[in-house]
């Protein structure tokens, strides 16, 4: 019976009941893909120790911690403008393959209101202040492998876990300099090899660190595509597309309110006219 679709709109049961909210949503999802990131911090929140500079999944429990022997396998690069404010996402843009697409938001903008590097280059340092937390991302997703170990000091293996690396300001540009500015012609995708990851340790002129991620492409290692990384490629893309989607869907309709407004207050200002001549 849950099998069986209606004949009215061709709707299966579980479509109909995620359609009026009547779905169980207490069911097990679907893990989700983590976030490959390097620990800037000495201990975690239970006060462990753990190394600086070292590579972690954020979605493990517990994490699993390498500064050595990172081997990532990217599939996609794409760029993607971002605005967060207090650690909430306002806006994102489209993942678009490079800075000539038109980066449409989610908000009927483009860009997330970033303006161009030239732009940049021309405001005042009290103009930046706008544009604080509008970032331009490198998001990158792929399979990472490492054997590490946990803050308890338990090593753990991971292979070819779905990872993205999301990647702004210093650390937007190694990927293109170590990695696509390097692709020899006979290579052709970014999937037909690994790179060993590497974290540089940063200090700016006020004394802050940080730690900017560096690639080294195994080009001359090419790997085969088998059918765990043909699969792996189709549900990427399956990921990008419907991300993408979503953002198009919330960009015409941001974009069609904000023309409604605009005749409405057209309309007002006609209205207000009007009563003026007659008054």
């Amino acid at each position: 019976m849950s099998d069986l679709a209606l004949k009215e709109d061709g709707l299966t049961i579980e479509e109909m009941a995620a359609a009026l909210g009547a779905a169980n949503t207490n069911k097990e999802r679907s893990p989700s893909i983590g976030a490959l990131k390097i620990n800037s911090f000495g201990e975690d929140a239970n006060g462990d120790q753990i190394p600086l500079g070292a590579f972690f999944l954020n979605n493990q429990n517990p994490r699993v911690y390498a500064k050595e022997g990172v081997r990532f396998r990217a599939f996609t690069n794409h760029i993607q403008y971002q605005h967060w404010d207090d650690g909430k996402l306002l806006n994102k843009s489209l993942l678009v393959i490079n800075q000539k697409a038109q980066a449409r938001d989610q908000l009927g903008g483009e860009m997330c209101g970033m303006p161009t590097y030239e732009q940049s280059m021309a405001l005042s340092p009290k103009e930046r202040e706008e544009y604080i937390g509008r970032d331009r991302y490198r998001i990158i997703r792929g399979v990472v492998s490492y054997t590490g170990t946990t803050a308890k000091g338990e090593e753990v293996t991971i292979e070819n876990e779905p990872c993205v690396l999301s990647l702004k300001r210093k650390n937007y540009g190694p990927f293109y300099h170590d990695v696509t500015n390097r692709m020899p012609k006979d290579v052709s995708n970014l999937w037909d090899f690994e790179s060993i990851l590497k974290a540089d340790k940063i200090k700016n002129d006020k004394g802050a660190v940080y730690y900017v991620m560096r690639f080294t492409p195994q080009f001359g290692n090419l790997l085969e595509v088998d059918q765990m990384v043909s699969d792996t490629i189709k549900h990427t893309f399956g990921l990008v597309a419907n991300e993408n989607k979503r953002i198009d869907e919330a960009y015409k309709s941001a974009s069609m309110q904000a023309a409604d407004e605009a005749y409405q207050d057209e309309i007002m200002d006609q209205v207000n006219t009007l009563e003026h001549d007659f008054a």
